[in-house]
This record gives C-alpha cells, structure tokens and sequence, in this order.
C-alpha cells in the first residue's frame, strides 16, 4: 500500500512538472494526488471502486481548496496535478481493446465503468467546489 501511495505522490509530482506548476508548490501537488489514492485504496473494499474514486475526488479537492486559499494560488494549481491518479485511463483502454477485439459485452462492461469513475470524478470535484464557493460568498456577504 506505501508503495502504491508513493507513486501516487510520484505521479501528480511528475504532472505538476509537466503543467508548470510553480516549483514551490510541486511537491503539495505529489502530496495531494498521494492523499487521493490513499483515500482510495482504503475505500475500495468498503464502497467499492466507483464510491471509492469518489471519496479520493472530494478529498483531492477539499485539500487544493485548502491549499490554494492556504498558499495563495488557484485551486487548479493543486486539483489537476492531484486528480491525475485517479483518472480511469486503464480502464478507457482495455474499453477501446474490448471492442477492437470484437468482445462487445465486455467492451459495453467496462464502458459503463469507465464513464461512472470519471463522473464520480467530476462528481466529487464539481460538490466540494460548490460548498467551498457558497462558504466563501456567505463569508464576504458577512462583511
């Protein structure tokens, strides 16, 4: 589990380089996407693999939120680097390999669990971004 978590860390450190994330932030990102596959890894066998990425979303996102408004960059400078690990790009592979090879009920299988992990990807994202904005505009409105 420590060396899946560090190459989660690994991964979204070596996107941030390839966004140009700023150099003091690229380590935040590898911690950001190495929190996310934690998360995941440990939720797997209790919400299974949809719920599990998910959870691993929201956490991605609650901690750039944090991040961002902590260090004082755009939320995307954290949440792009963070979120890498967790899209399904095996998953869309072996979907477009299935229906190559002409094995349609397996290809429509992982089609169908290809687009419910990438829309709990943006699920995740899009619920954590909207509570964060909404906290923020009630903050500012108390002003």
């Amino acid at each position: 589990m420590l060396v899946q978590i560090a190459m989660g860390f690994l991964a979204a450190l070596t996107f941030a380089y390839i966004f140009r994330v700023p150099p003091r932030q690229s380590v935040r990102c590898g911690f950001v996407g190495g929190l996310g596959w934690a998360v995941y890894l440990s939720g797997q066998g209790r919400f299974g693999e949809v719920g599990a990425v998910f959870l691993a979303a929201t956490g991605v996102a609650v901690l750039s939120e944090v991040l961002a408004r902590r260090h004082h960059e755009p939320v995307i400078v954290f949440l792009t680097p963070g979120i890498i690990p967790l899209v399904p790009g095996s998953k869309a592979y072996l979907t477009m390999l299935s229906f190559v090879q002409q094995d349609y009920t397996q290809g429509v299988v992982l089609l169908v669990t290809t687009v419910f992990l990438a829309g709990a990807i943006a699920a995740g994202i899009i619920i954590t971004s909207s509570i964060f904005r909404n906290f923020s505009r009630t903050k500012h409105n108390r002003r």
